[in-house]
């Protein structure tokens, strides 16, 4: 049995060593929760369809505390993040939500089940 305080190696097959995991989580300052909705619904759309190395970026609302949001975002490698934090539509989000970010907290992590993805309907 392993401690929560260890970290147990999940066996991951080459196609998935490599993948870059992370959970955000956001809390936004009520006033510019609209605004910032528009934001993240824009950068996770345009970096889905332009970003060949985003497998996915899954954004939540929590319904209890709506000013919550937590972000699965899922990469192919290091260079594909690296690649999505410089592109004009993250930066111009990074940038324009700034001011609207109250607390945010960045987790990295590793895929329990890697070969999992979202379908679609």
């Amino acid at each position: 049995m392993v401690a929560c305080g260890q970290q147990k190696q999940v066996e991951l097959s080459t196609d998935y060593d490599s993948r870059i995991v992370r959970i955000s989580k956001l809390e936004i300052h009520e006033e510019y929760l609209d605004e910032y909705l528009t934001f993240v619904g824009e950068v996770g759309r345009l970096s889905f369809e332009r970003e060949e190395g985003v497998i996915t970026l899954f954004s939540v609302q929590e319904k209890e505390r709506p000013c919550h949001i937590t972000i699965l975002e899922i990469y192919r490698d290091r260079a594909a993040y690296e690649h999505h934090i410089a592109t004009p539509h993250f930066q111009h989000y990074k940038q324009g939500t700034l001011h609207m970010v109250k607390d945010l907290q960045l987790i990295d992590g590793t895929a329990l089940v890697p070969e999992m993805k979202i379908k679609e309907e």
